[in-house]
């Protein structure tokens, strides 16, 4: 597996052969919320969801998930084709994770009049790395073949023709 980040989706090459990104699980929590390996899959936190493909992987922590969260785009955006797999394949998992949560008093009890940012308090990129998550077959009625949700097709910036995206 290669590393994909979001300086990598410029890579040609590597989008090519990594076309769009899985949910890796690890095979007993996986196989305990009854989620077969390369299955779509519901992926829900209290603040959203999210549909995708699942991957068992021994490399991953029992009662955890991993995914590469930069390959997940809109039809149209970077210039994709229509219909392309990192726009029906590919997901983001900031729908699932929110960006102020409750503040919490020296006591442990909340404060229900302050909200702090859900970021590292270093880096401040957001508080991906400690969302609970629940995993979920998709049924057969919730599956089209598309991660969910789908977001509006991107428009072609002024100046951009064609496919290959050409300078006028």
């Amino acid at each position: 597996m290669a590393q994909y980040h979001s300086w990598d989706s410029q890579n040609a090459w590597l989008r090519q052969i990594h076309s769009h990104n899985y949910l890796h699980v690890n095979p007993k929590t996986a196989a305990g919320a009854g989620v077969a390996d390369g299955a779509w899959c519901w992926v829900e936190s209290p603040w959203g969801r999210v549909r995708c493909r699942a991957r068992w992987s021994e490399a991953v922590e029992p009662g955890t998930v991993w995914t590469w969260n930069a390959i997940g785009k809109g039809d149209g955006a970077w210039q994709l084709a229509p219909g392309a797999d990192e726009a029906r394949k590919g997901f983001l998992l900031n729908h699932l994770i929110t960006d102020e949560i409750p503040f919490v008093r020296a006591d442990g009890t909340l404060d229900p009049s302050r909200r702090m940012s859900n970021s590292d308090p270093v880096t401040g990129q957001a508080g991906w790395y400690d969302v609970r998550v629940r995993i979920r077959p998709v049924a057969s009625d919730e599956a089209d073949g598309a991660t969910y949700p789908q977001v509006a097709a991107v428009p072609k910036p002024p100046g951009v023709r064609g496919t290959k995206g050409a300078r006028t």
